[in-house]
């Protein structure tokens, strides 16, 4: 298979394909940058995908991913596996929240450094594309780092109490 792009024509397409690019990742392993407004609609916390984190947080000493996104508040609602398996990963693992002025322009978006990328043009529909073009990944991760300069880290992995 010779493709280097193609679409992505609705939410269930991209949810098989957030789970084959993190099967990728568990075999090879490289930096991971997942963006959305809030991940509700990931298959995040779903068991394969889950294996396939695990898979990559012990094959990928010294790679990091990082999730940018506008809201965390529904992860441990919506993915509490992962919020669980985060707990051992943080060191590796960070969250940032957006600023404002840039949520709208939060696309699903998820990039294996090096690899392969997915991004939701029309998030309402699910319809996107993915690319394996490497002029591609980095024009999606320099928007993304445009935001990161501007965001901060949240969803800190335990919360402390009195």
């Amino acid at each position: 298979m010779d493709e280097t792009s193609g679409q992505i024509t609705s939410w269930r397409d991209f949810e098989d394909r957030v789970g084959a690019v993190m099967a990728m990742a568990a075999s090879r392993p490289q930096d991971l940058t997942l963006v959305d407004t809030d991940f509700v609609r990931w298959p995040i916390g779903q068991r394969s995908v889950m294996e396939a984190f695990h898979q990559w947080g012990l094959a990928a000493p010294g790679k990091h991913a990082r999730l940018l996104g506008a809201s965390f508040d529904a992860f441990p609602r919506v993915h509490p596996r992962w919020v669980a398996w985060r707990l051992s990963w943080a060191h590796r693992v960070r969250c940032y929240q957006a600023p404002d002025e840039y949520v709208s322009g939060l696309l699903p978006t998820i990039v294996l450094h090096g690899s392969v990328g997915l991004r939701l043009l029309e998030p309402r529909r699910g319809v996107g594309v993915w690319s394996r073009d490497a002029m591609v990944l980095k024009a999606w991760l320099d928007d993304v780092d445009v935001i990161l300069q501007q965001s901060h880290e949240t969803f800190p992995p335990t919360t402390l109490g009195l």
